[in-house]
């Protein structure tokens, strides 16, 4: 069924564990995901890249297959746009039907994000939509980053709190030392300023970089408030690999799509499981 991120925010901020937030691209990787969580009994957040928005055409109409899909799961889910990087980008989002957005203004100085967001959850609100931010920016490959360059990008507590209080987010991206992408050094979560942010901030936080960030650091980040963990490269990169290596030794395979699912299942499945097992949401969808 399909349902706003807060109600599966909250469950998770009762029980202390947070929801998987994997990406997806096409139509298939969605139902992919969706039949994974089902089959764990684990509730999530599918999250389609606003960088993506223009890949189909009409949007509405392929989005009515996404919602369609959603709503038949038997299992709690949230439709959600990750990182739209303006308030047209969200509004379309919304106007399709997602329950959820991200407005991502963190490349923006503090005011000009501030109104970007605002005018978001305006819109937002009048249709039930939920509404995910972000304060401090999360970079890319950022483990090859002088600390001090670092330190300018991670979020500050009490920038976090003004902003979740000016612009009425239901959750919250923070910065605290993870990257998009692959890692080119060894991962580092700042406990003492999530700590920190997790004090001021009353509404969900949200870790971003997810995919190769270790147990230890996602466990630690999960006790200290993190409610949502995006997740895309750690899997999308071997499911595409397994795809072509599929297709490459069965030319024919793409009249045969049958086969080719099942064989990205076996690669998306156990990394997908991992990762609810971590967050603590594995078999967690009852009840909520």
């Amino acid at each position: 069924m399909l349902v706003p991120m807060p109600r599966l925010l909250d469950a998770a901020a009762r029980e202390n564990y947070a929801l998987i937030a994997p990406d997806f691209l096409t139509l298939n990787m969605l139902e992919l995901e969706l039949d994974i969580a089902q089959a764990l009994n684990t509730p999530v957040i599918l999250s389609y890249p606003a960088m993506a928005l223009d890949r189909f055409r009409p949007f509405r109409s392929w989005t009515q297959k996404l919602l369609d899909r959603c709503r038949n799961a038997d299992l709690p889910v949230c439709l959600h746009l990750d990182h739209g990087k303006s308030v047209k980008a969200c509004l379309r989002a919304i106007e399709a039907g997602f329950t959820s957005v991200m407005i991502d203004g963190s490349a923006h100085d503090f005011e000009t994000n501030v109104a970007m967001t605002r005018a978001v959850v305006r819109a937002a609100k009048k249709q039930e939509v939920s509404v995910e931010g972000e304060i401090g920016h999360v970079g890319s490959g950022q483990g090859v980053v002088e600390k001090s360059r670092i330190e300018t990008r991670l979020t500050r507590p009490e920038e976090a709190q003004r902003f979740a209080q000016r612009t009425g987010v239901d959750a919250l991206a923070v910065s605290v030392g993870t990257c998009h992408g692959l890692y080119r050094g060894e991962p580092h979560i700042d406990r003492n300023r999530l700590t920190a942010i997790n004090q001021q901030v009353e509404i969900p936080l949200v870790l971003h970089g997810g995919s190769g960030t270790g147990r230890e650091n996602l466990e630690m980040a999960v006790g200290l408030g993190i409610r949502k963990i995006n997740l895309f490269t750690e899997f999308f990169h071997p499911y595409v690999a397994e795809s072509w290596k599929y297709l490459g030794k069965h030319p024919w395979g793409i009249f045969v799509p049958a086969e080719k699912r099942r064989r990205q299942r076996t690669v998306l499945e156990p990394i997908l499981k991992k990762y609810f097992q971590v967050s603590g949401s594995l078999g967690k969808a009852k009840g909520i």
